[in-house]
């Protein structure tokens, strides 16, 4: 069975390829609970080829003086492997995220549940 969140139709359909193959990556990867609850918290998740980075002004690095969310695939990921949506964008894709995601674990609902009424509107 295929798990992942997002195939290439969606890719066709408009998505971003980037940010989806970060959620499809963390989703068979990682606790996927933790990582909506630190993205939902401004705090960037990684894992070795898949990135979520949040700007950081206060930083020395000028690299992460920039407005949005930041997402990269890759290892290390290419500047054509990132890409930056805004706030917004980004709660769209983790709302799609976690539905997506209830589809294929139905037993989480009721854990994702808060989490899925953090997400602003």
């Amino acid at each position: 069975m295929n798990e992942n969140l997002f195939e290439m139709s969606d890719v066709r359909a408009g998505l971003n390829e980037i940010v989806i193959g970060y959620f499809n990556i963390m989703a068979s990867d990682r606790n996927f609970f933790e990582v909506i609850d630190c993205i939902l918290k401004n705090i960037g998740f990684n894992t070795d080829g898949a990135y979520c980075n949040f700007p950081d002004m206060n930083s020395y690095d000028e690299s992460e003086h920039f407005e949005g969310v930041e997402f990269a695939v890759g290892y290390p990921p290419s500047e054509a492997e990132s890409v930056i949506v805004s706030e917004d964008i980004c709660y769209q894709y983790v709302r799609l995220a976690c539905e997506r995601y209830l589809k294929l674990h139905p037993e989480d609902t009721e854990k994702f549940n808060s989490l899925l009424s953090e997400i602003p509107v």
